[in-house]
């Protein structure tokens, strides 16, 4: 019996999300491995064994991958805290795990962020901003419903607060005042600072 149309879609569609993976986590290793400066579209494409050609059938350029690799990374990110929901982890303690792996990325990279904080990139980074506000919105919205936040709070605003503050200290990074290694504890601090604000009656800082 021969396939139908719908079947060798269904196999094309799988075979390009395949390789767009592969593209993907190439260059993130790459970009960890050397730097994102040092790492060519030639690389990249050896790395997933595909021709040079095929990378840009997926990506413009190599500065066009960035927010595809943020992305795919907040996806995983929002797999773990979903884990972590299902194991009985409280909201705020899903919202600090959230930025110390955010925090411990290997997309944390001095170069990368260089580009992406760039002015005339703000396309490459308006649409993983807006998923990473959305990431915090949901555990905000999550800490009301269990008291440990302000239910008088949007959550959108609330969590466009949190994205704010972590990217004020990521640029405070990026410009040398301290080392990446400081980065997890850092932030872990500054959300503290803010719940004390906004706390609901359920919620106790961190020893």
């Amino acid at each position: 019996m021969s396939d139908t149309s719908d079947d060798k879609l269904s196999r094309r569609e799988r075979k390009k999300r395949e390789t767009r993976r592969r593209l993907m986590e190439s260059a993130l290793r790459l970009f960890q491995e050397q730097g994102y400066d040092a790492t060519t579209v030639e690389q990249i494409a050896a790395a997933a064994d595909v021709a040079k050609g095929t990378f840009f059938n997926y990506f413009q350029t190599k500065e066009a991958i960035i927010p595809s690799l943020i992305e795919w990374r907040l996806q995983r990110l929002q797999e773990v805290l979903e884990q972590a929901r299902a194991a009985g982890e409280s909201p705020i303690a899903r919202l600090k795990r959230a930025l110390v792996l955010i925090a411990s990325e290997p997309l944390v990279d001095p170069a990368l962020a260089r580009h992406l904080f760039a002015t005339r990139h703000y396309r490459l980074r308006h649409r993983p901003m807006h998923v990473l506000t959305s990431l915090f919105a949901d555990q905000v919205r999550q800490a009301q419903e269990a008291g440990e936040i302000r239910a008088d709070l949007d959550p959108v605003y609330v969590g466009g607060l949190i994205r704010a503050l972590f990217l004020q200290q990521v640029m405070v990074w990026y410009h040398g005042a301290r080392p990446a290694s400081s980065l997890p504890d850092l932030l872990t601090k500054t959300v503290d600072v803010l719940l004390e604000g906004i706390a609901g009656p359920q919620w106790r800082p961190t020893p």
